[in-house]
């Protein structure tokens, strides 16, 4: 009774600390820092993160763009598809030295007059409206677009995913003579992208006006996803793709996290920008941050929490050890044997060693109780019990099975399993009993053990092992005990 009050007063003691020290201040606080960082990240951060990420990565894919222009109104170019594409090395060397010059990943250009695709490498293949892989090309040319950027996986370069920036080729007289461009590999502009994570703590990706996501660093949203269908964004996506010139704010919840993302359109790129910032998280952080500052003052709470999980451990280690062994003997109980049979069967299944059970029961020991007392027999079963214990390693697990009957985990094989056997026989045989009792004869001196071992097999349950293990200790009995069989 006494432990129950003494612990209900170190609650009461804890409870009392940390509500008048801790729980009514620290709310109005957190309140107010809530506010203060919400309009802290509307008002500038945010902002100033998307115009940093906005400069930065306009100006990375702005390059291609760049070049793309370039290789559009090259008069070599031209000139070689006007004098009927002569000379393949020519505009390979010519594509090679693009690639390289400004390490994309791909350089290519379709001829409209051959539908030959020329790539880097060489002629790749004839485009066809037949492939579907092939719709850009025509949906490209039938519009009105100077150029246009498109994600696509690049059939000449092992089906990498792709950023391609497709650009019209035309002669003076604006005849179409093909389309030209570069491709930068996905995974550079992902990880790109994953920078920006890192330097600004925010998830930033691209779309296209129609919302589908075109650049993110989870690259299998990319050409499949769009904004609508993101947790959370689909109550905001249609007013997101409404954005023109000026970016704007947005928030909604996602997965019980309050979300805050600026976008803004690129017009360079024909895409929207996106930058997220997880408020619940900032929140997290800066609570936790208030948390640390006010420790100083809470410092007798963490006395008396700390004596509180002192006192709670000392009586879970008790309960533990009360729950899993013997009282008397201190051996592991019926339970922890069980569950330590499990283990080793996962370790037996992953290294291949055998294991064995031995099942054991004292002979003679009825005797003792019947002359000595139970109390003598129950110093017997000590005795015998760390007896055992010498005579095992400490990979083994010896248990008390009830009354008499040990029983033994053992990693080993049949020969070594029967060599342990014999020597706990001979040991038990062998106890010597320096205490004399006052009677004719002591029956302790007649104590012996019977021991029937089993080997695991393969799939074989607990209660399998232990049956065979008890018919193997049976035939001991049966042959007068102080002996050791192995199960059939």
């Amino acid at each position: 009774m006494k432990k129950i009050d003494s612990r209900y007063k170190l609650l009461i003691l804890l409870t009392v600390l940390l509500s008048l020290g801790f729980i009514g201040g620290s709310a109005i606080n957190y309140q107010i820092t809530k506010t203060s960082i919400h309009r802290e990240i509307v008002q500038n951060d945010l902002p100033l993160t998307m115009n940093n990420i906005y400069s930065d990565l306009s100006s990375e894919l702005t390059r291609p763009i760049l070049v793309g222009s370039s290789m559009a109104a090259d008069t070599f170019l031209k000139d070689w598809v006007m004098d009927g594409e002569q000379d393949e090395m020519r505009v390979r060397k010519y594509l090679e030295e693009i690639k390289e010059k400004y390490n994309f990943f791909s350089a290519f250009f379709i001829s409209a007059h051959s539908l030959r695709y020329y790539h880097f490498k060489g002629v790749h293949k004839i485009i066809s409206p037949a492939n579907s892989h092939d719709a850009w090309f025509y949906r490209f040319i039938s519009s009105d677009k100077d150029y246009d950027l498109d994600v696509d996986t690049d059939e000449a370069s092992t089906n990498v995913l792709t950023v391609f920036i497709n650009y019209r080729v035309e002669d003076q007289d604006g005849r179409l003579l093909g389309v030209t461009g570069v491709g930068l590999k996905m995974e550079s502009v992902a990880e790109l992208v994953g920078q920006y994570k890192e330097r600004y703590g925010r998830n930033v990706f691209l779309a296209d006006r129609n919302g589908l996501i075109q650049v993110h660093q989870d690259t299998s949203l990319i050409e499949r996803v769009t904004i609508a269908e993101l947790t959370g964004q689909s109550m905001v996506a249609e007013k997101m793709l409404e954005i023109t010139d000026e970016p704007e704010s947005f928030e909604y919840q996602q997965g019980g996290d309050a979300i805050l993302v600026n976008v803004r359109y690129i017009e360079n790129l024909k895409w929207l920008l996106f930058v997220e910032q997880n408020e619940t998280e900032t929140l997290r952080e800066a609570k936790m941050n208030f948390l640390r500052a006010v420790l100083i003052g809470l410092f007798t709470s963490a006395i008396v929490v700390v004596i509180t999980l002192i006192t709670i451990n000392r009586y879970q280690r008790l309960l533990e050890k009360l729950a899993v062994s013997d009282e008397l003997t201190g051996c592991a109980n019926r339970r922890k044997l069980e569950e330590e049979y499990d283990r080793f069967v996962y370790r037996g299944n992953r290294s291949g060693r055998p294991f064995s059970l031995i099942l054991m029961d004292l002979d003679g020991f009825k005797e003792v109780n019947d002359t000595l007392g139970h109390l003598e027999g129950d110093e017997v079963l000590k005795t015998i019990a760390g007896l055992m214990v010498k005579v095992t390693r400490p990979t083994d697990v010896l248990a008390r099975w009830g009354g008499d009957e040990f029983a033994l985990l053992t990693e080993s094989s049949q020969d070594d399993t029967l060599m342990m056997a014999e020597r706990i026989r001979c040991v038990v045989a062998d106890t010597p009993w320096n205490e004399k009792r006052n009677i004719k004869h002591d029956p302790r001196g007649d104590i012996s053990v019977s021991l029937g071992v089993a080997v695991f097999r393969e799939r074989e349950t607990f209660s399998e092992l232990l049956q065979r293990a008890d018919l193997a200790l049976y035939r001991c009995k049966q042959l007068g005990g102080n002996r050791v069989e192995v199960a059939d």
